[in-house]
Order: structure tokens, then C-alpha cells, then sequence
């Protein structure tokens, strides 16, 4: 058991250094260091380190000297010559990097991580991280299996938080500089082999812009293959270099795109409904990596998108013609009951993007919700344990718990009573 006293004493005590690089990227700093002075997390220091700018990205910084730490203007041998300096400048018990361009995806992104962590059992703080392009926001979700560390890297540097003691006793190896921009790769993979403890805390941390530079991914593939083969031959590590290697030229030909269609589109939308028997529908979506508790249904003619990105408890029950839109993620608890109807969306678009980006954020259904005919859940909300959501409201912001919802947009009218105790079963068959 986590004494949460000494816990939350380690949390009041964890000074996080975050540390920016930069170099002529006068278009983009500003936003980088707004994203670190919006943290909610208070006990942090800033370090920037600049290569010498010449584009007036050295101005702008200039203009925020009063509230950064340490700052340095030089040339450097590269982005990871930088970093090492920004290592050795910092005071706090935590290391986190927030590369000019990066931002961190919510204020509280920093103080999330750090109080949702038994900071005891930690050397390596990581979570996820959301990848911008042109068409969409692509949320990336670190692999909970640490033992994975062992063929590639799970999560993005980024998006991690490295205890100071340790970072600064391993610095980025700059005499491996043939391995490019998979340097931070080899870092989380040396730190694993020497035995430290990474935790995984399921929180969105980083933002970046996806870069076409580091993004040749049949090269990475093979720095990955070196990396973690040492540069010595390793039959395992090579058959994973082949798998993924074929995997990457699959998943960039039209064939993936028809394959992925006819699986999870076709197969989900068109042929389950037409399927009588749960017992297979179940067992098809579960293979699809949905995952569902016992004595959970699903009825037929529930349109999905993205069914892997769904998780399902105990004794809930969804009714037809639903539209489950998981490209965000969805998260329903236990015994939640979904009417006829219901939409349940995670996608959306920017509306003052020029190309329309597209926008998913997670849904939160808590046990014992109730969601009436009708309604539409839109993206980023929780709703909380026991709440009730009337027919055809639309719910645009969290509702809290044994709240009574209605209206469009959704506002409370009234409370539920709080002594819930049963579960949404359904066992009529052909349904």
C-alpha cells in the first residue's frame, strides 16, 4: 500500500526543470514558452538554451528573461549538445524537455503527471503524446508494457520525466551522432538496460508537430535495430526489425488502407450488424482489441469508428443505432446504461484551422451513468458516476456526479438519488 503521506510529501518537494532548445525558430517560440509559464504545477524552473539565433528568435526570448532561470546563447555541435547543456544548468529534482515548437497539451499536463505518480517507485515519469499534422491531431498512446523498452522505444522523450540524479549522470551520447535524431531513443534504452524504473501515467504530456526530418521511418527502424542489438548481431532484435520493416511498408501502401477498411469499417458497420448472435459480434470486436467486461451488450447496428480505442466494464448495456465514435478514446465504467440512439463523439475539426484539422479528445462515461434516447456526449467530457443525461440533450462540458442533465446545450435539472446498486443486463437472444 502507498503511504500517502509520504507521497504527497515527495510530490510538495518535486521541483520539475524543464529545459527548451532553440534554434532560428522565431515563429514558433512564443508559443512554446507561453505553453511552459501556463503550468499549473508552481514548484518548476525554466531553462532555455539558445544556438546562437539569428532570425530574432534571441529578441523574443530576451523578452521573458525576468522569468527564466538560466539562459545561454552559443553555438552549439547540435540539438543534443544543447540538451546536455541543458542538463547540466538544472536545479530540480526532475528533468522534462519542451523543444521550441512542442507545447505541453494541458496547463495542468505537468502537475498531472507528477501527482498521479508514486514518485517512490519512479526513475522515469512517462505518458502520452498528440502529434500534429495538417489533417488531424494524432493521440499516441505509450505502451503500458515496460519490457517493450527492450526492442524499441515506447513513448516520445518528450512526453517523459527523467529524475535529475539520473539524467545527469547519463547524458546524451554525442560520439553516437550516426544515430541522428534516434539519440534520445538510445538514452531511454541505455537507462533501461541498467535496470531503472519507468512508471507510465496515463496522461497526455507533449504536443509536437510532426517533423519530416526525424520521420524516415525505415531509417529509425534500423537505428532502433542497432540501438538495442548494441551493434551486434541479434536474432530476436532482427526478426523484430523484419516484422516492423514489413508492417511499416504495408501500413504505407494503398493495401493497408483497403485491408483496415474491409476489417474495421466493413466488417464492424455492414456485416456485424446482420449478425444475430452476441456471442460473435463479441468476439470479433474483442479481436479488434475492444475491450469488454462481463455481462456487457452491445445490440445490433451500433456504428463504430475506431472499436480498439473503446474500453467497457461490467454489466453495461448499449442499445441500436448508436454511433460510437472512439478516434479519441472512450472509457465506460461499470453498469452504464446507453439508450437507443445515443452519439458518443471524440472527432471534431478546428474551426479556425485553414484545412479544417481535425480535433479528439477522450469521453468518460463513470459507473452507473445513464444516457437517454437520443443524446450526443461531444468530445473532451466526463460524465460522472451515477449522472443522468435526458433525451436529446447535448453534453458540452463534464457533468458532475448524480447530476440530472437536459437541454441544449445540457444543463443541470436536478439530482439523482446516490444509493445505486444494480446492473444493466440484457439477455434477450437474436438482439
Amino acid at each position: 500500500m502507498v503511504n500517502v503521506s509520504c507521497t504527497k510529501k515527495l510530490q510538495n518537494h518535486s521541483k520539475i526543470s524543464v529545459i527548451t532548445v532553440v534554434h532560428n525558430d522565431v515563429l514558433e517560440i512564443e508559443r512554446t514558452l507561453k505553453s511552459y509559464f501556463a503550468q499549473t504545477w508552481n514548484d518548476k524552473e525554466y531553462i532555455v538554451i539558445d544556438g546562437d539565433s539569428t532570425d530574432g528568435t534571441k529578441e523574443i526570448l530576451l523578452k521573458y528573461i525576468d522569468n527564466i532561470e538560466f539562459f545561454c546563447s552559443e553555438a552549439n555541435r547540435g540539438i543534443y549538445d544543447a540538451m546536455n547543456k541543458g542538463i547540466s544548468k538544472a536545479t530540480g529534482d526532475w528533468i522534462c524537455f519542451l523543444k521550441s515548437g512542442d507545447l505541453f497539451v494541458e496547463n495542468e499536463s505537468l502537475e498531472k503527471a507528477i501527482t498521479r505518480t508514486d514518485l517512490s517507485l519512479a526513475d522515469v515519469i512517462y505518458g502520452n503524446s498528440i502529434e500534429i499534422n495538417d489533417v488531424w491531431d494524432n493521440r499516441i498512446y505509450a505502451a503500458e508494457d515496460t519490457r517493450l523498452l527492450d526492442l524499441y522505444p515506447i513513448y516520445r522523450y518528450g512526453s517523459s520525466l527523467v529524475r535529475t540524479s539520473v539524467q545527469k549522470s547519463h547524458y546524451f551520447d554525442l560520439s553516437r551522432e550516426d544515430l541522428k535524431e534516434a539519440l534520445d531513443g538510445e538514452l531511454i534504452h541505455r537507462l533501461y538496460k541498467k535496470g531503472y524504473r519507468f512508471k507510465k501515467v496515463d496522461v497526455f504530456i507533449e504536443t509536437f508537430k510532426k517533423q519530416n526530418q526525424s520521420d524516415h521511418k525505415y531509417h529509425n527502424l534500423w537505428y532502433n535495430y542497432r540501438i538495442t542489438s548494441d551493434n551486434h548481431f541479434n536474432l530476436q532484435k532482427l526478426f523484430f526489425f523484419f516484422k516492423s520493416l514489413l508492417y511499416v511498408s504495408v501500413k504505407n501502401s494503398c493495401i493497408y488502407s483497403f485491408l483496415k477498411a474491409l476489417g474495421v469499417e466493413y466488417m464492424v458497420n455492414d456485416v456485424l450488424p446482420h449478425i444475430p448472435f452476441w456471442s460473435w459480434r463479441k468476439a470479433y470486436l474483442k479481436m479488434l482489441r475492444l475491450k469488454i467486461g462481463k455481462g456487457s451488450f452491445i445490440m445490433k447496428k451500433t456504428y463504430f469508428q475506431n472499436p480498439n480505442k473503446v474500453a467497457i466494464g461490467k454489466y453495461c448495456h448499449i442499445n441500436r443505432d448508436c454511433i460510437i465514435d472512439a478516434r479519441g478514446g472512450i472509457i465506460i465504467g461499470d453498469n452504464v446504461s446507453v439508450s437507443h440512439r445515443v452519439n458518443v463523439m471524440t472527432g471534431s475539426h478546428d474551426v479556425q484551422s485553414p484545412t479544417m484539422a481535425g480535433i479528439f479528445k477522450p469521453i468518460i462515461i463513470e459507473d452507473f451513468a445513464w444516457l437517454g434516447v437520443g443524446c450526443t456526449i461531444l468530445q473532451g467530457v466526463t460524465i460522472g458516476h451515477g449522472a443522468v443525461i435526458s433525451a436529446g440533450a447535448v453534453v458540452t462540458k463534464d457533468v458532475n456526479p448524480y447530476d440530472i442533465v437536459g437541454g441544449v446545450p445540457a444543463k443541470t435539472i436536478g439530482h439523482r438519488y446516490e444509493n445505486l446498486n444494480y446492473h444493466c443486463r440484457w439477455n434477450v437472444p437474436l438482439t
